[in-house]
């Protein structure tokens, strides 16, 4: 690896201090897509895209650092291999986020039977920090993902835009950082817990309320489906959710709900009765809460 010095970095910008240079980008690699946008960020009151990409693991990968200038996050799309945060070790599997910086020595080896693919971006700004701390991305954290697929969809919306021949490309860039820590932090699970039972529990719960909600009439169906306690149903979703059970399910059958006011010419009350409320009332006052507006009105927009 080799200091890379910014060559695009206008005259008015001092250069990073020697000591401060980013090593891009490994030489280790069968196969990259990478960018840069802005290697020398002056300013700091935004978040801002420095570097990206996706990176191919030769089988004999293996990156050590003291530390790195700017906080990134780091993404395993396929293979396996070891991460090394402080003094820590960790097994990198598809699906493990992990993030590093200034100052937090690191160490990351591809395992050369089944070397890593894995995304990374390298940001800046001080509200980078804010935005990550409500999802727990800050250096040193690590993280499984639920859907990596997803993941792995908005990295490379992010690399396009990088390497996008746009000229709001560092704008759009940023737009992507910003829902990619948003998605991270939707799907994201402590490490180590996402191939545990109850984890696998948790998904079969949210998979029979995704397939059974326009029939359900409450938790108690749910956990009776699911063959679970209700009381364990609703721990489940506050340690692997984001939201109460109830919520979600709320949230499902009011969706549905909206559907058939909208495109079945259906009254507010047959609906209701559809749903599983036995006074229209109470359906009219979840609705309200849910989408800021009563059925009714609804039933008037006409698409």
């Amino acid at each position: 690896m080799k200091p890379v010095r910014n060559p695009l970095a206008s005259r008015r910008r001092q250069p990073l201090p020697a000591d401060q240079e980013p090593r891009y980008f490994s030489a280790q690699v069968s196969q990259a897509r990478r960018f840069f946008l802005d290697l020398n960020p002056i300013s700091r009151r935004e978040l801002t895209v420095v570097s990206g990409g996706c990176e191919h693991c030769l089988p004999d990968y293996e990156i050590k650092r003291g530390g790195f200038p700017f906080p990134t996050i780091e993404f395993v799309a396929r293979g396996t291999g070891r991460l090394w945060l402080r003094d820590q070790e960790y097994a990198l599997l598809p699906g493990t986020v992990f993030v590093y910086g200034r100052g937090l020595p690191h160490r990351i080896r591809s395992d050369a039977k089944n070397p890593l693919v894995k995304y990374f971006v390298a940001f800046t700004g001080p509200t980078g920090r804010k935005v990550t701390d409500p999802f727990q991305l800050v250096p040193g954290r690590i993280v499984c993902v639920t859907h990596p697929e997803q993941i792995q969809q908005v990295f490379d919306d992010l690399i396009r835009h990088g390497r996008g021949d746009h000229p709001d490309r560092a704008r759009m860039g940023t737009v992507a950082l910003r829902y990619l820590m948003m998605k991270i932090g939707d799907v994201a699970v402590p490490y180590g817990e996402n191939a545990g039972r109850a984890f696998a529990t948790y998904q079969r719960c949210r998979q029979f309320i995704e397939e059974h909600y326009a029939e359900l009439r409450g938790l108690q169906e749910v956990a009776a489906g699911c063959h679970v306690n209700l009381s364990y149903l609703c721990r489940l979703f506050q340690r692997f959710g984001r939201e109460r059970p109830f919520r979600y399910l709320q949230h499902l059958r009011m969706n549905r709900a909206a559907e058939l006011l909208q495109h079945s010419g259906r009254l507010v009350k047959e609906v209701a009765d559809e749903l599983g409320f036995s006074d229209p009332g109470n359906f009219s006052r979840a609705f309200q809460r849910t989408f800021g507006l009563p059925p009714e009105r609804l039933r008037r927009i006409k698409s």
